[in-house]
């Protein structure tokens, strides 16, 4: 039987209307629903800490974009943010494009300064409740250069579960006159040095720089070799120093016979060890004001002499 032009025509239309809904019923089955189930992901770790004072922490963070998407993302530039069970302790830009291939997926590294303020006062919260881990809940929106799935801005989340990070602390706990001459005397100078992570920290090859009222680099130098602090404790690490007396009490004689405290400042720097991939080889330097209060001692050497 021969069939018309027109009926040809129509069996063909047919044909290809159902050859396009099989195709979209496959692609559907196997990929998901074109516009929510196949929307970009983020996954988030903090790759690690290159340097911590005592108001900032340079940190990278570690960002995995999966784009399961038939098309590319090519993104402008991209805003994110950090809380810390709801309290916001980072908020940044990375400006670089990012291209993003179809059904594929990148690794940026996010280098990036954290304020220690706020991060400190949530550190504090947790300890208080007895948290050893938090939720650390990350979001970026993805400014794109043409718009895709109708929108020029992707917004992304997720949340991820991390210890407390706890940042080492370094105080002064006091010193001991060893040989006291009126040319050079020999002190010790008693460091206190906290870890209150649930891990050990090694203090490696530190170096220090101390000014003593308006004597500026009084004291200064390095010692080989390290200090291990074990997990959630304290120890006292001793400086043996050798200081010019005549240059010490050039700024501190009035202070000394006066019966006043003298004030210091000390610079700390070492390398951090640790089994904690994201705080070893790190760079620890701190800055600590405080005052020498055992200066009856002294004067009183003086006064012998």
């Amino acid at each position: 039987m021969n069939l018309s032009k027109s009926v040809k025509t129509i069996l063909f239309l047919i044909f290809l209307f159902l050859l396009g809904f099989a195709g979209w019923y496959f692609y559907k089955n196997k990929y998901g629903n074109p516009v929510t189930g196949l929307k970009p992901r983020l996954e988030m770790g903090i790759g690690r800490i290159s340097n911590i004072t005592d108001s900032t922490v340079d940190l990278s963070l570690k960002l995995l974009i999966h784009n399961p998407l038939p098309i590319g993302m090519d993104v402008k530039n991209l805003a994110y943010t950090v809380r810390m069970n709801d309290r916001v302790i980072l908020e940044n830009d990375y400006a670089k494009a990012l291209l993003i291939k179809p059904h594929d997926s990148l690794t940026v590294n996010l280098d990036t300064e954290l304020k220690l303020k706020k991060l400190v006062d949530e550190i504090n919260q947790q300890d208080r409740r007895g948290n050893d881990s938090a939720t650390y809940h990350f979001e970026a929106d993805f400014h794109l250069r043409q718009p895709l799935l109708g929108q020029d801005t992707i917004h992304l989340s997720m949340d991820k579960r991390m210890p407390v990070y706890h940042l080492p602390q370094v105080k002064v706990k006091g010193f001991d006159l060893e040989k006291f001459r009126l040319s050079q005397s020999d002190i010790v100078l008693q460091l206190e040095l906290t870890n209150d992570n649930p891990f050990p920290l090694e203090f490696k090859n530190p170096s220090y720089v101390i000014s003593v009222g308006k004597q500026d680099k009084l004291l200064e130098g390095s010692v080989k070799g390290g200090t291990k602090v074990k997990a959630n404790s304290a120890s006292t690490y001793e400086i043996p120093l050798t200081v010019d007396m005549g240059d010490l009490l050039k700024t501190a004689g009035q202070f000394i016979f006066k019966g006043k405290s003298l004030p210091f400042h000390l610079t700390f720097k070492c390398k951090l060890a640790s089994e904690d991939a994201m705080i070893n080889n790190s760079d620890l330097n701190l800055l600590v004001d405080g005052e020498l209060r055992d200066l009856d001692k002294v004067k009183k050497l003086i006064e012998k002499k």
